[in-house]
């Protein structure tokens, strides 16, 4: 790692680690298999995935799942420690919707040294990009290493073994393999295990005051389970959210519904100025923060004392929970509530035990090409080819961490550091960071090309697209 600060080699306490184990066959997960099966070093690498194919939340079906408990706040409730629940047959499905297009341009958005087929769209389909993904695991034949339908139930170290040194006992993992209608429960033993299994299956719906006896007059959805405009046909809908999600909510229902109000808190984000002023279609009204939901008159009144009536549905495009129910000592050292992820170095490595790392939770950032950059680092960390800061480093990090949810947000300057900052680590580069020079495909410097297109990205598709 980039860093003046004492570094200490971990191949975890000079214990080797020959069996890892990932949890997810997403795009995160193929990253972390690929990474890790190209050190060559790794006796055994085993991808746990709990659909029947790779591709992870871009894995798009025409059902949904049943509606968020309301209100949806805490992920210790909503999606409780799989000891406290059987698990289920069927996995959640994604929030992906019919006629998505991507907010990224291939030019940036693919693993940085797999370009997506250049008869792609700049900013291509959902079908497009799964199969995309799709081709990748079977072109760099990492669909060996995956067992699909097998849900990942538990994930712990046993306390009666002999060592008590976390990082020296093994993972057990237990899982059920679901075939013909048959189940399977089997543990195996792991010495690392690499967690990549998404962050957009926890709705997070806020308690808001009325909200849920207004359930029972309108409908109250989370944009997970919004799937075609067509649904909303002739109706007068809330979209309440800021981010990219409300945006293309607003702009699709809009073209179907009567009437949309389309609900901000606070500033406008980039992705909302694309559904306003000029931009805005015009049964697409917007209005503030709301303050009450009212079952008896079927009123919503926001913060300014504006009223809204006659909703029919109302769609919450508020985010997602942080959610890992196969780890049963989650709660206070990993989560509180989901609305962050705690005691992770980097936003990787669990620091507590560093075999068990994280791809994929920062927000806001290009997917792809920076989990296979994470992917990278926890490879090399474990092989013992990059090393750790002291832990007195790592926990100093993170001691005055807060329960925010910004605190995983990154704008694109603080995703261009880190994707500087994994390539030097990745590589062993121990000087300053300005210092650094590489031509690496994987980990070396972001090409001046892709960071400009990185900026560019609104500009780009409103060029492409037209929004």
């Amino acid at each position: 790692m980039a860093s003046s600060s004492p570094t200490t080699n971990t191949t975890m306490n000079n214990c080797r680690i020959s069996r890892v184990a990932v949890i997810g066959a997403g795009p995160g997960g193929l990253a972390a298999a690929r990474a890790l099966r190209d050190e060559n070093v790794f006796d055994t690498i085993t991808v746990f995935e709990r659909n029947s194919k790779v591709g992870g939340t871009w894995l798009y079906s025409k059902e949904t799942n049943p509606p968020p408990p309301i209100p949806s706040t805490n992920a210790l409730v909503v999606d409780p420690p799989s000891s406290l629940a059987a698990p289920y047959h069927q996995p959640p499905y994604s929030a992906v919707y019919d006629n998505l297009n991507t907010n990224l341009p291939t030019t940036i958005m693919s693993y940085r040294d797999i370009p997506f087929p250049s008869k792609y769209p700049l900013f291509p389909n959902r079908k497009q990009v799964i199969d995309y993904i799709q081709d990748v695991a079977e072109k760099y034949d990492l669909l060996p290493m995956i067992r699909f339908n097998t849900t990942v139930v538990t994930v712990q170290q046993p306390e009666d073994e002999e060592s008590h040194d976390d990082n020296k006992r093994s993972w057990q993992v237990s899982v059920t393999y679901w075939h013909d209608d048959k189940t399977t429960h089997y543990t195996e033993s792991f010495d690392a295990i690499v967690v990549a299994n998404g962050k957009y299956y926890v709705p997070y719906i806020p308690d808001m005051d009325g909200l849920k006896d207004f359930s029972h007059v309108a409908n109250v959805l989370h944009s997970q389970n919004y799937r075609r405009p067509q649904d909303y046909e002739d109706k007068v809908v809330l979209v309440i959210g800021n981010g990219s999600s409300a945006a293309d909510l607003v702009r699709e229902i809009s073209t179907t519904a009567t009437k949309v109000y389309h609900c901000i808190r606070g500033e406008e984000s980039s992705f909302s100025k694309t559904i306003g002023g000029e931009n805005k279609p015009k049964n697409v009204e917007r209005v503030g923060g709301l303050s009450q939901f009212d079952a008896s008159t079927g009123i919503i009144t926001c913060q300014d004392g504006k009223t809204i009536e006659n909703v029919d549905t109302v769609l919450f495009a508020t985010g997602y929970l942080f959610s890992f129910p196969f780890l049963s000592f989650e709660k206070d050292n990993l989560i509180t509530d989901g609305q962050t992820v705690f005691n992770l170095f980097q936003d990787m490595f669990y620091i507590k035990n560093p075999t068990l790392a994280f791809v994929g939770l920062p927000t806001r950032v290009v997917p792809m090409p920076f989990m296979q950059m994470q992917s990278m680092v926890i490879a090399r960390c474990f092989s013992g080819r990059a090393k750790f800061p002291s832990s007195k480093v790592m926990q100093e990090e993170v001691k005055d961490k807060k329960n925010d949810p910004k605190n995983l947000i990154m704008d694109i300057d603080s995703e261009l550091a880190a994707f500087e900052r994994m390539g030097a680590w990745a590589e062993g580069y121990q000087g300053k960071i300005e210092d650094w020079q590489s031509n690496n495909p994987i980990t070396g410097r972001l090409s001046e090309k892709w960071i400009k297109d990185r900026h560019r990205q609104l500009e780009l598709r409103k060029e492409y697209l037209g929004y």
